[in-house]
């Protein structure tokens, strides 16, 4: 059996643009695993997601719990044996109190990555000294409404819709350096219009059926 570990934010989380912020039981983690199963993959998804996560930096109002790069190594290692890490971060760290670039969201990206290749989270057993195979995840832009200074958490994330449209150019230039895979889920993936920073629950339908034909095609694991 192959097992792919989700390392995510609140849209992996299954948080929707409706429900209050109860979990969807149909998050797209969930759909992959039962799509890559029809796809004739023995396969086993494992989430590790979490509202509000960022990629390294600590969260002064929130919680230093919500910096991915304390927690990832653990997770690598109480999760192994796994095959592939698909790693979907940078949004949260749009937000204004964080003051970062799409540069800075990327070199944070960059130490996770630099965590996953360097722990012995891979095949075989506990002393083994395997490594996960990776992929990246570039978010999808934010929708158009968090740029209205009239929705409720603007002043939150102003400036985060210009941002999250740089992100792509930044991470790209990170995985290249570092020779992982990079999908950009903008090309089959829409922030929601009603909350600009999660997904619509036919979104996730959406987002796995293409994830899991990339997986499926490209991704070697």
């Amino acid at each position: 059996m192959k097992r792919i570990l989700v390392f995510g934010d609140s849209n992996s989380w299954g948080y929707t643009d409706e429900d209050n912020g109860q979990r969807y039981e149909k998050r797209w983690p969930v759909l992959l695993n039962e799509q890559l199963i029809q796809k004739g993959f023995n396969i086993e998804i494992l989430e590790d997601c979490l509202p509000g996560r960022t990629t390294n930096i600590d969260d002064p109002r929130d919680g230093i719990h919500l910096n991915g790069a304390r927690v990832l190594k653990s997770s690598l290692l109480s999760h192994s044996p796994i095959d592939l890490v698909l790693l979907m971060l940078g949004t949260n760290d749009l937000k204004v109190r964080f003051q970062r670039t799409a540069e800075n969201i990327a070199e944070g990206i960059k130490e996770l990555i630099q965590i996953i290749l360097e722990t012995n989270s891979g095949s075989g057993a506990w002393h083994d000294v395997n490594k996960s195979n990776l992929a990246v995840i570039c978010p999808p832009d934010l929708g158009e409404k968090s740029n209205d200074p009239a929705w409720i958490n603007y002043k939150e994330w102003e400036g985060g819709l210009n941002k999250s449209k740089e992100l792509h150019f930044s991470f790209e230039k990170v995985c290249s350096k570092t020779g992982v895979d990079l999908i950009d889920a903008n090309k089959f993936c829409q922030s929601s219009a009603i909350d600009p920073i999660h997904w619509s629950k036919p979104m996730h339908v959406k987002f796995s059926e293409n994830l899991s034909k990339i997986i499926g095609q490209k991704i070697k694991f």
